[in-house]
């Protein structure tokens, strides 16, 4: 009498719960349906009732069910998860196939319970998609911010250089031949961008630099020589506050460096310069040879060229001067 008793409530706990709960015998044939799984999934009992569970569901979602029973049937002791998207309905459903095991360690049936978690979903959707949105916007703003920034450190450049009417626009020019030389090679993908920015303000740090050094007609002192060498790594201090993710400033720092090692600031050599500053390098250096300076005249297209290709593996990395010296002589550099 008391396992009756047992038994009607345990059937009565089942019917009433807020979870749907559907069990098969170990074939998979339908014996209950509760009705928190008729309100869920939008489905009667009697039509399913007496039914293979695999049949009870569209042609598409047939083999995943299918899969589940074969798998419970083989490991009783195991549970399946399956998130259902039922566009008919417009609900997502967690489904949780089990197997029900007897006294004797058989199998004797399968429960399918499943809970309505299309608003918890949505919700996580919504959380998402608001997190999102939020790191776009966030991003957008500190794009818009880093380029106002580095449109100012540019300006800054234009105005230093209009001072001297010998180096007036130089930055643009040694910009727009990096970007040939780095575009010829690679394209134009995300580092393109990081080049012209490095070459426009690779000079910035002459701001720092007294003008009667920087003007100065004679030959440099070594003492005014050695401030001069202060611009690059003045340069890199000033962007990599702008240049959270180090893109442009490891090329402004080193576009001093020389392949074979006696540049400044650290002496680096051959593929240890930063990619950037080996192109900017020569780029920088062309135009300063083409410009009139005011200790000298401007060299000719030749004689210069043929100076970039005479310091090849020394000053310059060779595999860059053969692609700047191919550019120069089919006219993309004039």
């Amino acid at each position: 009498m008391d396992n009756q008793i047992n038994t009607d409530l345990f059937c009565m706990l089942i019917r009433q719960l807020s979870e749907g709960v559907i069990i098969t015998d170990p074939n998979g044939v339908i014996l209950f349906v509760n009705q928190a799984a008729e309100q869920i999934r939008n489905i009667s009992a009697k039509d399913l009732l007496g039914h293979n569970a695999i049949n009870c569901h569209a042609k598409s979602s047939a083999p995943k069910v299918e899969r589940a029973i074969s798998f419970l049937q083989s490991n009783p002791d195991k549970t399946y998860h399956r998130m259902v998207n039922d566009e008919a309905n417009q609900k997502i459903y967690e489904n949780t196939y089990t197997g029900i095991v007897g006294d004797d360690q058989e199998t004797v049936g399968l429960a399918i319970i499943t809970r309505d978690v299309t608003k918890a979903v949505k919700a996580d959707e919504a959380r998402a998609y608001t997190h999102r949105t939020q790191e776009i916007i966030m991003g957008q703003l500190k794009n818009q911010y880093q380029d106002l920034l580095l449109n100012s450190m540019e300006m800054l450049t234009n105005l230093l250089e209009t001072k001297d009417q010998y180096t007036d626009g130089h930055s643009k020019r040694v910009a727009m031949i990096a970007g040939k030389l780095y575009q010829h090679q690679y394209g134009i993908d995300e580092h393109y961008l990081d080049i012209l920015w490095a070459a426009k303000l690779h000079d910035i740090g002459k701001i720092c630099i007294p003008d009667n050094i920087l003007h100065k007609k004679k030959k440099l002192t070594a003492s005014e020589y050695s401030k001069i060498k202060k611009h690059s790594r003045i340069a890199s201090d000033i962007i990599k506050t702008l240049d959270t993710e180090n893109r442009i400033t490891p090329s402004i720092l080193h576009h001093h460096e020389q392949f074979g090692g006696s540049g400044y600031p650290l002496g680096l050599t051959k593929k240890d310069i930063p990619l950037g500053a080996r192109i900017i390098s020569i780029a920088d250096a062309y135009d300063a040879m083409r410009s009139v300076r005011s200790y000298r005249d401007a060299m000719s297209f030749d004689n210069a060229l043929d100076e970039i290709s005479r310091n090849s593996g020394t000053q310059f990395d060779p595999e860059w001067v053969e692609i700047f010296i191919e550019l120069a002589r089919t006219g993309s550099i004039g």
